[in-house]
């Protein structure tokens, strides 16, 4: 997104997620704590709040199992946020500021570059088990018709308790959580190519459009319609 008009209150998601403001520092809590910087990188289930307060401010949430995500939970380890030191935060900012009168897909891809080489991220072999790579396929290709634990577990013939316990092990989130993040991802997929929230919510698998609803509030901490009302969204990682 990049909005001078959001207002999140307080939630966590399975994401890491990447602020910077181009001028003046943030208005971000972490924790209930108010973090004084202008570029942060907050870890994933970590609870947080943000403000735009009328200033442009991009953000950006990041697959923890994309090979970007892999190399930026090398770099946050335990920690709740990442702080880039003055100078990455300048060239960030640099690669940030055209993006305000040409927001297209060539300087989005130019500032994730630039993000990824302020962290230091090489690209790295995804070393998941052999299960839960085969899962985030099946994830990638599915026609959200049925997105239960039990399903998924008996195709990989495992418990689903056991795939449970396997995803949380190696992806630092319960698969729970995750599964409801790619439903979030599909339904904006659809509100971006023209479907209502309600048809989206429910092509992506939502008992209802108030499920999904209350399930944006929650990982996001803002209504539905305002994550799209004045921002623009192009690609997650």
């Amino acid at each position: 997104m990049l909005t001078d008009s959001m207002d999140a209150s307080s939630h966590s998601h399975g994401m890491m997620q990447f602020f910077v403001c181009l001028k003046d520092s943030l208005n971000i809590k972490v924790k209930g704590k108010k973090i004084e910087t202008s570029c942060i990188l907050v870890n994933k289930n970590i609870k947080h709040s943000f403000n735009t307060e009328n200033q442009i401010c991009f953000t950006s949430v990041i697959e923890p199992v994309s090979s970007f995500g892999i190399a930026l939970n090398t770099l946050l380890g335990d920690k709740d946020y990442y702080i880039p030191g003055e100078n990455q935060t300048v060239r960030i900012r640099t690669c940030l500021a055209p993006m305000i009168e040409n927001f297209s897909k060539e300087s989005y891809e130019q500032l994730m570059t630039a993000i990824s080489e302020c962290f230091g991220w090489n690209q790295t072999k995804n070393s998941l088990d052999d299960r839960i790579v085969k899962l985030l396929d099946m994830l990638a290709h599915c026609s959200c018709d049925d997105h239960s634990i039990e399903e998924y577990a008996e195709k990989l013939c495992l418990s689903p308790s056991r795939l449970s316990h396997l995803f949380s092990e190696e992806v630092g989130i319960p698969l729970k959580k995750y599964l409801s993040l790619h439903q979030l991802e599909r339904a904006f997929e659809k509100i971006l190519k023209g479907k209502s929230i309600t048809d989206a919510a429910m092509e992506a698998d939502f008992d209802s459009p108030s499920h999904f609803a209350f399930t944006v509030k929650k990982m996001m901490g803002l209504p539905a319609r305002n994550t799209v009302k004045n921002s623009e969204f192009l690609k997650v990682y």
